[in-house]
């Protein structure tokens, strides 16, 4: 790929991760139909975003999904998502334990899919959780994070333990659907998003933001979230 094409596809990346974070601060609290429309029988989903996000960065995801009846849970104590795999991993499972969720799907964008993963992993032993649904998650790591000297994208290096870790656990692979684009300008490279044993779509969209807002996108998650 041109050196010009990639700066194009990061430049529009960034322009819709800005747009992204300007709904964020708009949308503070989650609004009322996310638990104040649900249709009987619908399988609650957990919104899990990527490192510096909230979950006002998948907003155009979750509102069909919200609007189709599912029960839209967030978690609050993730903040801005900086925290260490681990901890996030235990933030999560103690919300779906506190509300008593089952046959939840998790719904996450890149280091949020790490999370999940860990979920499934080491917090699944009631199965309460039935599926993830991984947005440009870096399975794999991205070689981006071994260039950044910030101390919570040192996780997100391939020679990261919890990365290592978490390509170990094989065995869970066939719970997860992994979505991504043909050109991430975060996970490096991009294949790294795929996942042996997982369900692989490779969406004709380029950016790591960008894909939260792509129609097929949309279309696909709720087509994998209807079919669960």
């Amino acid at each position: 790929m041109a050196r010009l094409d990639k700066l194009k596809f990061w430049i529009e990346d960034y322009f819709y991760m800005a747009g992204g974070h300007v709904r964020t601060f708009f949308y503070r609290k989650p609004p009322k139909h996310f638990l104040g429309h649900i249709v009987k029988e619908k399988d609650p989903i957990v919104i899990i975003p990527g490192i510096f996000e909230k979950w006002g960065m998948l907003k155009k995801i979750i509102d069909p999904l919200s609007r189709k009846g599912h029960p839209i849970y967030i978690v609050p104590e993730l903040k801005y998502n900086a925290k260490n795999i681990h901890n996030s991993s235990g933030q999560v499972a103690s919300l779906i334990n506190k509300k008593n969720l089952k046959n939840v799907i998790l719904l996450a964008h890149s280091k949020g899919g790490l999370i999940g993963k860990h979920m499934l992993a080491f917090h699944n032993k009631e199965e309460r959780i039935k599926k993830l649904i991984a947005i440009a998650t870096p399975f794999g790591g991205s070689e981006i994070a071994k260039k950044i000297p910030i101390k919570p994208l040192k996780e997100l290096s391939p020679d990261s333990e919890i990365i290592k870790t978490l390509k170990e656990e094989k065995q869970i692979n066939s719970y997860i659907t992994c979505i991504m684009g043909e050109y991430d300008n975060h996970v490096w490279p991009t294949e790294n998003c795929k996942l042996d044993g997982a369900k692989n779509i490779k969406i004709s969209v380029d950016g790591h933001h960008k894909i939260l807002f792509n129609r097929d996108v949309v279309d696909s998650i709720i087509e994998e979230v209807e079919s669960s």
